[in-house]
């Protein structure tokens, strides 16, 4: 129960960061802090011997918060430190191995049960903005800076297809489910399939004689992208599987 709350958790101050666009940020402060103080008292009442987990998660979520909030913070041009952006990259790691420490904890040691609406409701939110999130920081880690184009706060910086906001959640969802079904086949199919439709632009970059030091770098992108997004998509397939 520990991995499924904090991953709800994380997934909804994603969800509910994003209205920052159309509110002001204390409104939104106080709609995170009430939905903190929700997981907390919720915990409380129905999990029960471990009423601890709702705390646990919230701190999880409240830290993920407000390491995020420094992630759109451009770097000073005479800071020779590094940038908000690579330090949000390494709370986005060690936001995955926390949740995979809190799965083999409720496996293990806990042995909690886990309802399966919940867990998939969890997942499937965790797989949208967080998940974006994630893979965005992966990219920063891999050496794409935040600042080579704006960027709306929660999105993969630099996109030019606005619509991979919307493709990448839809195919991690889709690759969990079809991992935890066992059709693995379909998944190999769906991999490839992406590849060759993005394989024409990638050729087309890699072809430009304006900027030839770019050259690669769509190709880079692409598949350190991919595979962070794959990445979790599995991860969220394993850990469904280790829960049904």
């Amino acid at each position: 129960m520990l991995a499924v709350l904090t991953i709800l958790a994380v997934a909804m101050t994603d969800l509910i960061r994003l209205t920052k666009a159309h509110v002001s940020a204390r409104a939104v402060q106080f709609v995170q802090l009430g939905w903190w103080l929700a997981v907390i008292f919720a915990a409380a009442i129905w999990v029960r011997p471990e009423a601890w987990v709702g705390a646990v998660a919230a701190i999880v979520a409240a830290a993920w918060y407000f390491g995020a909030e420094r992630m759109d913070r451009p770097k000073q041009a005479d800071d020779s430190a590094p940038s908000t952006s690579e330090l949000y990259a390494w709370t986005a790691v060690a936001l995955v191995v926390v949740i995979a420490g809190f799965a083999w904890l409720d496996v293990v040691v806990l042995q909690s049960f886990v309802p399966a609406g919940l867990m998939w409701l969890a997942l499937a939110l965790f797989l949208t903005q967080t998940s974006n999130r994630i893979t965005r920081a992966v990219l920063l880690l891999s050496g794409r800076g935040a600042d080579e184009a704006p960027a709306a706060p929660g999105s993969i910086p630099a996109s030019r297809l606005k619509g991979g906001r919307v493709i990448g959640p839809l195919e991690r969802i889709f690759i969990m489910v079809l991992t935890v079904v066992g059709a693995y086949h379909v998944v190999a199919a769906l991999m490839a399939a992406k590849g060759i439709v993005r394989f024409p632009e990638i050729s087309a970059e890699a072809k430009r004689d304006d900027a030839p030091a770019e050259v690669g770098s769509k190709a880079e992108e692409f598949l350190v992208g991919s595979l962070a997004s794959w990445g979790l998509a599995g991860g969220a397939g394993l850990l469904a599987w280790m829960f049904v």
